[in-house]
Parts: structure tokens; C-alpha cells; sequence
């Protein structure tokens, strides 16, 4: 891996000989780049970083990739785009893109996405209508014979959805144009690979047994999670919270082997029937999975020792607050958490291999903006020998891609008060 960045430095300033790609992130950027990494690292592909935004991750990358293929198994991507040019204004921009239009015979589904990085997103408005009117213009510039269909996107954001763009096809047959804007260039680049949002829908949503009392991990961040446990095709993942089973189908879909308990028996059954049905409906031929009830204490007598190869799990997060908690509110769930966590990280001990990842949610409480209580029992667990493994290569650690100090990425939103910390422990 070759990593060259400076987050601040202008999109793509001189030619290259390797061919250039963008990684559109999704909503916690940290989250996102800290899982391309990985997955850059497990299929050993050399990459040097040229630009980083919030909403965009630029790399060189010289070896040939199945980038489809790779977004499937990503949660934290919402497209992949292919570097086309840089150009000095609009003319230029949409001079190649007219270009690349009229190589395209029948009939064309043309779509496009705005991005403004740096001192232009206060230039946005104005230089958005601009490009409207162009592709406009290119519209009408078609004769029937040869139509145009423009899908235009959403006028706040000024982008096209990843629904939007799988469900017109844009990275298949049609095209989907990503006009990047920043100081002093103007980026062009064609999706090539999308999110396909309802499959993600279905496997939440659509399967037969959910439970959102209990504050269902999101098939996105389940996916995020077991990329960066370090497993290889064929070991085992183990889930000893394993509820609906949302870990446990993306890690099967994954093709690993999977483990997966819980102490409340009707979990147990659920994880069961959501098994199935996601073996039928994504024709798993051979779906290799175990699934049984135990509490935490039961664990160490079901599972052989040193037999497992990764722990990707989300334990309760407590109660949930539509405003801030009180302090001794906070105080008491960290004190009934620390009980399961110890416990938790004692038999994970017996049953782990050496030199393999615990991936684990543990809940944070949001006081302030970007203020959090965190669960005090994390130190507890490193004495009891496991090291915290920082998800991002320092160099990657921007104002875009913040880590905590105690080296774990915080996953919520705007409106929630419990937050989901996100950390990799290392069995020493």
C-alpha cells in the first residue's frame, strides 16, 4: 500500500499513469474510509490517496478491480466513479462530455451529480443553474431518432440518489456525469458502480422477522463491521448477541462461516427463520451456519477453544432518550453494560484464535454536539488483554475522517442521544 495525501491540495493537479477512481462516502466518512482501507488491504491492491472531502475519497490505483463486485460487499460506499478529466471551467467540462455522449448509439439515459469542495460550495446556486441549463441544452441539441433522457437530480443536495442511479440503470447502460467543483479545477467522472439500496431494504425491512424494540444494528454498518474484522473467505465469524441474525446474513452473503447465540430463545428462532428465508431468496446453495441459545456463561461449553476466527457483534444498547440522559441514568447503564462486557471479553478469551479481532458496538451518549459520554469499562477490557486497534492508517486521519482518542468512530445521528462506538479489539 503507497499512501501520498494532502487533504487540501487541488483535485488532480498532473497526469498520472495509473487510472484514477472515486469513492462517493456515505454518512461517517471515518466509517467508510477506515472499511475501503480494509478491503483494499485484503484483496492487496496498491493505492495512492490524491484528494479526500467529506464526501469523496480519490485514489491511484494501478491493478485491475471488479469494482461492482466490490461494492456489493461494502457497506460504507455509495459509489464508485471513474476519474474522466480535469478541466479549467464549464466549457471545457462539458465539451468531454458531449464527447462521450455522442459515442453512445440508440437511445441514451444520461444522468448527472454536483459536488463543491473547498471555496466554491458558496458558489453553488449560481454555478448549479449553469449546469442545468447545459444539460439542458444538450437535451434539446438530440434529434427523436437519437433521444436523450435526462434524470436530473434532487435540487438541495445536487445529487442523484443511489436508488436513482440503480434503479435508471446509469451505471450500466446509461451514464451518471459527476461535475466535481473545486478552487481551481473542474473534475469529471462516470459511475461506475452503485449501491443497490433495495437489496440493503430487503434485508432489513423485507425479511420476515424483525424486532426494532431492540435497536436493530443496520445491515450497512453490519457490513462495515465484519470488513473490518480481517476475515478471510471461508473462517468463522461468531455473533454471541446475534438477535434478528442481521450480522450473521451479511457475513453468510459474504461467504464465511458463521456462529451466532443469543440468551433469549425467541431471537434464537428469528435469526433462524431470517436465515432461511435469505438462503431461498439469494440462492445460498450451501449456507454454512450454526445458530443455538446460551447466555454468556454457556458459551465456553458449546464452542471448541481457539476455534474462533473473528467476534462481530452489537450487545443491547440500553434505553432509548429522545432527550440528553441524566448522569445517573448514564452511570447505570455503563454499570449493568460492564457486567456483560467483562464477562463477555472473559470467554472470548477461551474461544478466539490468537491475533484475531473482536468488532463491537458499545453505546456512547451524546450530551453537546460532538460531545460524548463514553463507557468507562473500555480500559478494563485492554488489561484483560486485548489491544484496541486504530480502523484508520494515521495518514488517513483527517478533520474529515475524525477518530476518537481512545481510537474508535462514533456512528449516529443528528436526532439520536445514544450514539454506537465503534471499536476493534485485537486478541493478544
Amino acid at each position: 500500500m503507497l499512501i501520498c495525501l494532502n487533504a487540501y491540495m487541488p483535485i488532480i493537479t498532473h497526469h498520472l499513469k495509473n487510472m484514477k477512481y472515486i469513492f462517493h462516502l456515505g454518512r461517517v466518512p471515518a466509517l467508510s474510509v477506515a472499511e475501503l482501507q480494509a478491503m483494499l488491504e485484503k484483496t492487496k491492491t496498491d493505492y495512492i490517496v490524491r484528494f479526500m472531502s467529506r464526501e469523496m475519497f480519490t485514489l491511484e490505483i494501478e491493478d485491475e478491480i471488479n469494482f461492482r463486485e466490490l461494492l456489493v460487499q461494502m457497506g460504507g460506499t455509495k459509489k464508485i466513479s471513474e476519474f474522466l478529466g480535469a478541466y479549467q471551467n464549464l466549457t471545457e467540462a462539458f465539451e468531454e462530455i458531449n464527447s462521450v455522449i455522442e459515442k453512445i448509439s440508440g437511445k441514451r439515459t444520461i444522468g448527472y451529480s454536483a459536488y463543491f469542495v473547498n471555496d466554491r460550495k458558496s458558489e453553488a446556486p449560481k454555478i448549479f443553474g449553469e449546469i442545468k441549463r447545459n444539460f439542458a441544452n444538450i437535451k434539446k441539441s438530440f434529434s427523436e431518432e437519437s433521444s436523450l433522457r435526462l434524470v436530473f437530480p434532487d435540487n438541495k443536495t445536487r445529487e442523484l440518489n443511489s436508488a436513482s442511479i440503480f434503479k435508471n440503470k446509469l451505471a450500466i447502460k446509461g451514464i451518471e456525469f459527476n461535475i466535481i467543483i473545486s478552487n481551481d479545477k473542474i473534475v469529471l467522472s462516470k459511475t461506475i458502480a452503485v449501491q443497490d439500496v433495495e437489496s440493503y431494504s430487503k434485508r432489513d425491512y423485507g425479511r420476515p422477522c424483525r424486532d426494532s424494540r431492540i435497536g436493530m444494528i443496520p445491515p450497512k454498518l453490519a457490513q462495515i463491521m465484519i470488513n473490518l474484522s480481517n476475515l478471510k473467505e471461508g473462517q468463522i465469524l461468531f455473533d454471541p448477541f446475534c438477535g434478528v441474525g442481521t450480522i450473521l446474513q451479511e457475513a453468510l452473503l459474504n461467504d464465511y462461516k458463521i456462529i451466532g447465540s443469543d440468551a433469549n430463545n425467541k431471537q434464537i428462532e428469528n435469526s433462524k427463520t431470517n436465515l432461511e428465508w435469505l438462503a431461498t431468496k439469494y440462492i445460498l446453495k450451501h449456507p454454512d451456519y450454526k445458530i443455538f441459545q446460551s447466555d454468556i456463561n454457556g458459551l465456553s461449553k458449546k464452542i471448541k477453544p481457539n476455534s474462533i476466527d473473528a467476534i462481530v457483534t452489537e450487545s443491547t444498547l440500553g434505553p432509548i432518550y429522545d432527550k440528553v440522559p441524566q448522569k445517573s441514568e448514564v452511570k447505570k447503564n455503563f454499570d449493568n453494560l460492564e457486567k456483560i462486557y467483562l464477562k463477555f471479553f472473559q470467554i472470548a478469551k477461551l474461544v478466539l484464535r490468537k491475533k484475531t479481532r473482536i468488532v463491537v458496538t458499545i453505546p456512547a451518549y451524546r450530551i453537546k454536539q460532538d460531545q460524548y459520554v463514553f463507557a468507562p469499562f473500555v480500559d478494563k477490557l485492554e488489561k484483560m488483554g486485548y489491544s484496541i486497534i486504530s480502523p484508520l492508517n494515521e495518514k488517513l486521519i483527517t478533520k474529515h475522517t475524525k477518530i476518537t482518542s481512545r481510537n474508535s468512530i462514533i456512528y449516529d445521528r443528528p436526532n439520536q442521544f445514544v450514539a454506537r462506538e465503534v471499536f476493534i479489539f485485537e486478541n493478544r
